[in-house]
């Protein structure tokens, strides 16, 4: 499962959030992180109605966490974020009648959301924690693995 980008900056605003005791300017998140200031003033807004983050307005105003991080649930974060949560778009399929993938991915969501459900935004902006790198297992190919035929 990959999570949608609108989800990915949110997650990153908090965890800076999380590891500020200042509000955090979004021009300057955007800059630091080399993202879209428009983009990122969207998750902004969102995290606000969502009641994740609050927004100060005026010289030394920014965005601040509403309540403190241990108390926000990475699991309502993505719930709160993520559009929809389809693994597969079985509704339009001709086998929906008579499959049972729809159930195993059900059971697939089910398990995903129930790990971010153990973690919460204090676990994760923890700084000094090595970030884990899954590109980093990937062999290295130097090139097209695809051959020609001799």
């Amino acid at each position: 499962m990959q999570l949608t980008q609108h989800t990915d900056f949110g997650l990153r605003l908090l965890i800076v959030l999380a590891r500020k005791d200042a509000p955090v300017s979004l021009p300057v998140f955007s800059a630091q992180q080399g993202l879209s200031y428009h983009h990122v003033a969207k998750v902004a807004q969102r995290l606000v109605q969502a009641g994740f983050a609050i927004s100060q307005r005026g010289r030394s105003g920014g965005m601040a966490l509403a309540r403190p991080a241990m108390e926000i649930g990475l699991g309502d974060v993505v719930r709160k974020l993520e559009r929809g949560m389809r693994l597969a778009d079985c509704a339009t399929c001709a086998l929906k009648a008579d499959c049972a993938l729809s159930s195993v991915l059900a059971e697939a969501l089910g398990a995903f959301m129930g790990v971010l459900d153990r973690y919460t935004l204090a676990d994760v902006a923890r700084e000094g924690v090595p970030a884990f790198a899954p590109w980093a297992m990937l062999p290295q190919t130097p090139g097209c693995a695809v051959t020609e035929p001799s």
